[in-house]
């Protein structure tokens, strides 16, 4: 239960971060949008933030294992949403790693059996847009397919 309540303050914690970011860029303060990416990426994290960005995707997903998935799900939500913003701010190689990084994740943890909710699906398909997926590990990009397709 105390897990739950955890991951529930998680998520409302980084739909927050996201609608602020949005916000932010929208107004064109794009350095407030990527100092409110930082801040939500710490709190969704914490102190293995760095070792995350350091690892390839599917190292992150086995490091952070099946209980933390969730966590890892919101960080790539957050990626996705500062991809956004450094291509707004017109920083082109930025936003290609930030939404690489993002879909290289959500394909990671569908991969290893986690949950992918309709946001993230949407995203998807927004980040796809900003991203040749056939640089991406050929797993990857199949998975990614394989979400952007209805289900049916």
């Amino acid at each position: 239960m105390i897990q739950r309540d955890y991951i529930d303050r998680l998520i409302q914690e980084c739909a927050e971060a996201l609608n602020r970011m949005l916000r932010l860029r929208r107004e064109r303060k794009y350095d407030e949008a990527l100092q409110a990416f930082g801040e939500a990426a710490d709190r969704i994290l914490g102190p293995i933030r760095t070792l995350v960005e350091r690892m390839e995707p599917d190292s992150a997903v086995d490091f952070v294992g099946p209980n933390q998935l969730e966590r890892l799900r919101l960080y790539a939500a957050l990626l996705g949403q500062e991809g956004v913003v450094h291509r707004a701010r017109g920083d082109s190689a930025r936003a290609y790693l930030s939404c690489r990084r993002a879909l290289e994740l959500y394909a990671a943890i569908s991969l290893s059996g986690g949950a992918l909710v309709d946001d993230d699906v949407e995203r998807i398909g927004v980040l796809t847009t900003m991203v040749d997926t056939r640089g991406l590990d050929p797993r990857h990009r199949e998975e990614l397919g394989r979400l952007a397709r209805p289900q049916g």
